[in-house]
């Protein structure tokens, strides 16, 4: 019985820096993810600043998949966004436009 108390004590004595280790990496990782879902989202943190996407940057990846022949796809693109053409898509959505065609191609 005497050993297992003592047992049970080294055991407790342990866990206070272990639990303590476990916490830190348990933060880490929840911090790691919420940057992740802030830049998938769009969202800039302190952490990284975020230059808004133009109809330049649009122009100049739509002109790269034309080029690699993905017009259908562009077409396609643009109707989910209720446009014909790239300067009918309101600019609120060319984040979202822009993450699109970059998984085109």
């Amino acid at each position: 019985m005497t050993n297992y108390v003592q047992n049970l004590e080294s055991a407790n004595a342990v866990q206070p820096a272990n639990l303590a280790r476990e916490r830190r990496q348990a933060a880490a990782k929840t911090a790691k993810s919420s940057k992740a879902e802030q830049v998938y989202s769009g969202q800039a943190g302190p952490w990284e600043p975020r230059q808004p996407v133009t109809l330049e940057m649009m122009r100049t990846k739509f002109a790269g998949l034309v080029q690699a022949g993905r017009q259908c796809e562009i077409r396609a693109l643009l109707r989910n966004y209720g446009a014909e053409r790239l300067p009918d898509v309101p600019t609120e959505y060319f984040d979202e436009l822009l993450h699109a065609a970059e998984k085109l191609g």
